[in-house]
């Protein structure tokens, strides 16, 4: 691969109680038809066996990398936290996070660099992902456009792909981030507000520092879809309820305008989602939804982007 300077690229593995699939991920990050690479493993107070397995792994492979390092933490801080430390301990110019449930391909490095070379202004890269299951099985649908993606790409300014992104917080593959690290200390980080949350406070402080994130038509890697991943599970859910709403308040809705009819109805639609207790046990949101303007603006939206 011809890429300028060969420049060194963090991938930042980051663990918590992930025992049962990080042998995968690490074998993943060896085997990238990039070399120079610097390898950070970052677990966030593991009580199973993850440090162990990793530390071991590292004895065998150590020299397939520039520099290694495994950074533990005495509690449990979430996983903003965990990814700073990865971050403020690591010497990369560009920073790849992978959970230890999932799998890089093995052209992902060297994919996202040729396309930063062919994009030289973009400092923050998503890209496509392929979803399997905790056997490792592909799901055949996970190719189907993701529609929130769709929609926040088809914006093609900073300021656009924020009001898109306030409007429609969706999953925008998280597991393929590829940041410049000089952005990421430029925004401050992870916000370490919030346990669970990590990717979309992020995005919301990139747009808002004036920045425009790229898309890259490739898928880059394997995403696991599990129950026992550290960011899903019935445990944690009034957490995640708790966050969303907070996020809400912190990054939403000072950016939204009451006088517009497509913003006025994302308050409509936060209130239906996290208020809205329905009459006799009977909430119909289903059909409710169906009476917010945006909800007809973003299916023209993101057909229209295709």
């Amino acid at each position: 691969m011809e890429v300028i300077n060969q420049p060194l690229v963090s991938v930042i593995v980051v663990t918590y109680n992930s025992s049962k699939f990080v042998l995968e991920t690490l074998e993943s990050v060896r085997k990238q038809t990039y070399s120079n690479i610097e390898l950070i493993i970052t677990d966030d107070c593991s009580t199973d066996n993850t440090l162990e397995l990793c530390e071991c792994w590292l004895k065998k492979n150590k020299y397939s990398f520039v520099r290694t390092k495994i950074i533990t933490a005495k509690k449990n801080t979430g996983i903003p936290s965990n990814c700073n430390r990865g971050v403020k301990r690591s010497k990369g110019e560009w920073i790849k996070f992978i959970a230890a449930d999932d799998y890089l391909l093995e052209r992902c490095i060297e994919d996202n660099l040729f396309f930063i070379k062919e994009n030289p202004e973009a400092k923050f890269v998503v890209s496509n992902l392929l979803e399997m299951n905790c056997r490792g099985v592909l799901n055949e649908k996970s190719n189907e456009p993701n529609k929130g993606l769709l929609f926040y790409f088809s914006a093609k300014t900073f300021a656009s792909q924020l009001k898109a992104y306030i409007r429609w917080p969706e999953f925008l593959n998280s597991p393929t981030f590829f940041i410049c690290r000089n952005l990421l200390k430029e925004i401050d980080y992870f916000d370490e507000d919030y346990r669970i949350y990590d990717d979309m406070p992020l995005i919301y402080r990139v747009n808002l520092n004036g920045y425009r994130i790229y898309f890259m038509n490739k898928n880059t890697v394997k995403y696991r879809v599990h129950s026992n991943s550290i960011s899903r599970g019935p445990l944690i859910e009034d957490l995640r309820n708790k966050e969303i709403l907070a996020i809400f308040e912190k990054y939403r809705k000072n950016n939204l305008n009451v006088f517009n009819l497509i913003d006025l109805s994302i308050f409509y639609e936060h209130w239906l989602t996290y208020y809205w207790k329905g009459i006799k046990g009977y909430k119909g949101q289903r059909i409710l939804y169906k009476l917010s303007f945006f909800y007809w603006y973003s299916k023209y939206k993101t057909h229209t982007s295709r």
